[in-house]
This record gives C-alpha cells, sequence and structure tokens, in this order.
C-alpha cells in the first residue's frame, strides 16, 4: 500500500470512528445531561403536552408510544396509548425498546421516572416554565431526534408570534386580579411558578395566587370570596366549564359575577405547555382587554 492510499484510508477510519464514538448531549429541565449514542429514532412520550412538542420538533414519525389524550395534532390520535401520564407502565414502555423516553417532570410518578433510568432507559424530562422554555425544549429535542431544521423553524416561529402578542397586548401597572381555577372538586388553582400564571401575566392581569411556593393548591370557597378577584378564569370548555361558572354567579356580589367578568378556556392550550399556548395567551388576553 503506497503513502497515498495509507492516507485516505486513515482518514476514512478516522471518519468511522467518529461515526461510532460520536454523541449527543443535551441538558434536560431537571438540569441532567441527557446523552445518545446517535439521535433518537424510537420514542415514548409520557404527557399529552410533551406529544405535541416532539410533533413541533419534528419527531412525530418517531413515537411508538404516548400516554392518554394525546389527541394533537391529529397524528397522535394514532399511535399505540401504554396508559395514563400518571400511571406509567414500566413493562410495556420497556416493551417498545425506546432508545428515549421523554417525561413531564412534574406530571410523572418521580419513582416510576427513576425506574426507567435504573433500567438504562435514556430519559429527558421535560417543565418548561417560562415562554422561552418552550422554543428551548423543542430545539432541544430536535438535537436528540436530529431534526433541528425543522425543530428550529417551529421555534423561531414561536418567538416571532411571541412577539407580536407582546406588542400587540401590552403590560401596564393597572393589573386586574385573576383567580385561575383548574379543577372544581376540591377547588384548585396554581400559583405564579405555572406557565398558565405567565399567560395571565402577559395579558395584564395578577394572578391572586401568585407567590404561593407550591405549584398547585386546594382551596375553600371562602377564600375566593374574601379575596374578591376582578375576574374568574375556568379551564374548562363546554358544559363542565359552564357548570364551573354557574357555581360562582350565586355569589352575585362578587366584582368578577356583577361585572360579567367569569370566563372560560380550552385547558389543552394553556395547561400544555406548547407552541398552542400562544394561542392560550391570545384569548386570555381578548378576555382581559375586553373592557
Amino acid at each position: 500500500m503506497n503513502m497515498r492510499s495509507s492516507f485516505f484510508l486513515a482518514i476514512a477510519l478516522l471518519f468511522i470512528n467518529h461515526a461510532l464514538y460520536a454523541r449527543i448531549s443535551v441538558i434536560d429541565d431537571a438540569g441532567d445531561t441527557v446523552t445518545l449514542k446517535s439521535s433518537a429514532k424510537r420514542i415514548v412520550s409520557l404527557s399529552p403536552g410533551v406529544t405535541e412538542l416532539i410533533f413541533a420538533a419534528g419527531g412525530g414519525g418517531y413515537l411508538k408510544g404516548v400516554v392518554n389524550y394525546s389527541d394533537y395534532p391529529e397524528a397522535a390520535k394514532k399511535i399505540p396509548q401504554i396508559g395514563s401520564y400518571n400511571s406509567i407502565d414500566i413493562e410495556q414502555i420497556i416493551a417498545l425498546s425506546p432508545d428515549l423516553v421523554v417525561a413531564w417532570k412534574s406530571g410523572n410518578p418521580p419513582l416510576q421516572i427513576s425506574q426507567l433510568k435504573k433500567l438504562g432507559v435514556n430519559v429527558y424530562q421535560s417543565e418548561p416554565r417560562e415562554f422561552e422554555d418552550i422554543p428551548s425544549t423543542i430545539s432541544r429535542l430536535g438535537l436528540l431526534m436530529d431534526t433541528a431544521p425543522i425543530a428550529d423553524k417551529s421555534s423561531a416561529s414561536f418567538r416571532k408570534r411571541l412577539t407580536a402578542l407582546q406588542q400587540r397586548y401590552p403590560k401596564t401597572a393597572n393589573k386586574k386580579t385573576v383567580f385561575i381555577q383548574i379543577w372544581n372538586q376540591p377547588l384548585m388553582t396554581i400559583s405564579g411558578k405555572h406557565l398558565i400564571s405567565k399567560v395571565v401575566s402577559q395579558c395584564n392581569g395578577k394572578n391572586i395566587f401568585q407567590d404561593e411556593s407550591q405549584l398547585t393548591l386546594s382551596l375553600n370557597v371562602e377564600t375566593i370570596i374574601n379575596m374578591n378577584p376582578d375576574i374568574i378564569l375556568v379551564t374548562r370548555q363546554g358544559k363542565l366549564g359552564e357548570a364551573w361558572l354557574s357555581q360562582w354567579r350565586r355569589w352575585g356580589f362578587l366584582t368578577s359575577v356583577s361585572q360579567h367578568q367569569l370566563y372560560r378556556v380550552n385547558p389543552d392550550i394553556v395547561v400544555r405547555h406548547t407552541p398552542r399556548i400562544l394561542d392560550g395567551i391570545a384569548q386570555v388576553c381578548s378576555f382581559l382587554y375586553s373592557k
């Protein structure tokens, strides 16, 4: 073998070696480094919101399993379901041979996530707490799935529309107080740590439980009556959402009732931390800027 042939052989071996030992690493929302030997092509999603994020990042075709209520986009409905987000079937997940599981940090049982890791499963934990975390998550998922061009385009589109909404609905010093109801029995709300609260804040409102340390809180009706918020916002649509609002109408002396400031919003566009939260901002802002 002459020197020229030896040179090209060495270069070829270098590329082969690089391909064999290349690693893809990102830091997830738990602060953990997730490292893959190669891009993820068999993925399991453990929340409906995570499913949306994976599709937004261009990896919908790699999903082999999702949890119940993964219903957006339409293609997500065709993916095999493996149970609920709060009761993970470890055996069913392992049977799918995933090279990546994308979990919901505050929603999935921590013990079961730990079990998956101990079994050698690569787990990325998602927990967007700020608007910027959504495009950041999409881009990181794009790196893990080798769909970066699609993911980065989706992220840029999100940032552009968010900026437009922020310009259309500027914040002022005169904020309306808002009670955000996420459940009825027991009566529940969220603190400022949840992204729904950030939506309300963007729309010139102030969550009356903004400063609480817990992510979610159980309450009694008397607490809300005493706080007398300007607006009551329930995260339910249809007959159920109307039933929740009807219960508040019994208290005619409340400012939100007497001023007809009772609203309902589709939970999927505010509870799920996905690009659709921009639709949630648009809808909630239309309520809070209505008068």
